[in-house]
């Protein structure tokens, strides 16, 4: 039996779909450690490529590239390691 709520949502996804228009990190005016990162991995998802090489949320990444939150310890050594990478003895 089904309650009146759910009568609606028949055959539809509880998801909302994704973002049609993508941010544009080239045109933002982006603080020095999200320049490196744009250059670094593409201006089409930057966040993508930081959050998985220093295992954190992509969001958490955006926000460092922003420069809403300064970058952990792990975020600018994962920059620095793709800039110049460590020699590993």
């Amino acid at each position: 039996m089904r309650s009146e709520s759910s009568a609606g949502n028949v055959g539809f996804s509880r998801r909302t779909p994704g973002n049609l228009f993508p941010r544009n990190f080239g045109r933002e005016n982006l603080p020095p450690f999200g320049r490196v990162c744009v250059a670094l991995w593409g201006i089409d998802k930057p966040g993508v490529a930081l959050a998985q090489i220093i295992g954190k949320t992509e969001r958490v990444a955006n926000l460092y590239i922003t420069g809403k939150t300064p970058p952990s310890y792990e975020a600018l050594m994962a920059v620095l390691d793709e800039l110049r990478p460590r020699k590993r003895i």
